[in-house]
C-alpha cells in the first residue's frame, strides 16, 4: 500500500483484493487513496477459497493476470515495475501461464525450485549446486514455484479448474504449477528477487498440526502426480526425513507420524480446516 500510494501511475495498473481470515476484521489504516475490495472470512478456510474468490473477481473485471500475495513476502517497487512491463510484453504469448520472481529465504533461492517428484527421484544422487539464482526468462521444464508474489494468467487458471480446495493450504502451489506444466504451459522467471519468510524453515518451531497438514497434503500430491516407483521412493524419503526430524524436532509426535506415514500414506482428512489452526491473510 505504501508503494502504491507513493506511485499513482504504478497503482493504476492494479485492482486490489484483501482477504482477511482473522477472527476479527483487520484495520485498513494507511490504505487511504487506494481502492480495495475487502473480504472478512473468519471461517479461516485457507488459501484456496481466498484465491478462488480473487480469481472470480479478476474474471468479472476483465483482468488478464492475477497476482497473489501472502503475508510472508516483502514486496519492492522494482518488482512491481518489472511485473507491469512483463505483463504487457507477454500479453500475446498465451502459453506463458505465470510470471514469478525469485523468493529468497536467508539469501538462498527457495522458489523456483526442483519439482518434488524430481527431488524424490534424485535423493540418492550427488547434490549439485543451486543454480536457480541465475534462472531468467521462459521456463518450459517443470518446477516448483511458491504461490506468493506469483502472477498467473486468469485464462490458464480457469483452464485447469482454478485452485483445488482439497489443498486448502499446503502443496496448493505444487499442485497448481504441476498442472499448468502438464497442460503444456510455461512460466516466466523474473529478474526480481524478494525476501520471503519460510514458516517451515526452522523445524524446531513448526507446530505438530502444521507438520501433520503438510505431510497429508504432500502425500496426496505424490499419489496424484507420481507413478508407483515414485510412491516407493516417497516412502523411502519419508523414512530418511523422519530420522532427520528425530534429531532436530523436540516434538516426538512429528518424527513418529512421518515414519508411520511411510507405511500408511494417508491423505488429508475430509472437510474444512478448523478455525483454531492459525489465521491466513491473502491479498
Amino acid at each position: 500500500m505504501r508503494i502504491f500510494n507513493g506511485d499513482p501511475a504504478l497503482a493504476k495498473h492494479f485492482s486490489l483484493v484483501l482477504y482477511d481470515n482473522s477472527p476479527q476484521p483487520q484495520s485498513l489504516e494507511g490504505a487511504v487513496g487506494l481502492p480495495i475490495h475487502f473480504v472478512h472470512d473468519p471461517s479461516n478456510g485457507g488459501l484456496a477459497p481466498a484465491y478462488n474468490f480473487a480469481l472470480a473477481r479478476a474474471e468479472s473485471e476483465g483482468c488478464e493476470w492475477l497476482l497473489l500475495f501472502d503475508q510472508d513476502t516483502s514486496i519492492t517497487a522494482d518488482f512491481l515495475v518489472e511485473l507491469v512491463t512483463l505483463a504487457t510484453t507477454l500479453h500475446g504469448q498465451t502459453s506463458v501461464a505465470a510470471i514469478v520472481p525469485k523468493l529468497l529465504v536467508k539469501g538462498i533461492v527457495y522458489s523456483p525450485a526442483t519439482h518434488f517428484i524430481d527431488v524424490l527421484r534424485g535423493q540418492f544422487s550427488r547434490r549439485t549446486p543451486n543454480t536457480y539464482d541465475t534462472l531468467l526468462g521462459i521456463q518450459e521444464h517443470r518446477l516448483n514455484v511458491y504461490n506468493s508474489a506469483s502472477t498467473l494468467r486468469v485464462s490458464a487458471l480457469r483452464s485447469i479448474g482454478a485452485f483445488p480446495e482439497e489443498f486448502w493450504l499446503d502443496y496448493l502451489d505444487h499442485t497448481v504449477f504441476h498442472t499448468l506444466f502438464v497442460k503444456g504451459y510455461s512460466i516466466y522467471v523474473m529478474h526480481a528477487s524478494l525476501e520471503h519468510e519460510q514458516s517451515a524453515e526452522d523445524l524446531q518451531s513448526v507446530s505438530a498440526w502444521r507438520h501433520h497438514n503438510v505431510l497429508r497434503a504432500q502425500t496426496l500430491f505424490v499419489k496424484r502426480t507420481g507413478n508407483p516407483i515414485d510412491r516407493l521412493l516417497y516412502r523411502i524419503w519419508l523414512l530418511r526425513y523422519s530420522r532427520k526430524l528425530r534429531s532436530l524436532c523436540p516434538d516426538k509426535r512429528v518424527w513418529r507420524e512421518t515414519a508411520l506415514q511411510a507405511l500408511l500414506l494417508r491423505g488429508p482428512e475430509p472437510g474444512r480446516p478448523s478455525k483454531t489452526r492459525g489465521n491466513i491473510s491473502v491479498c
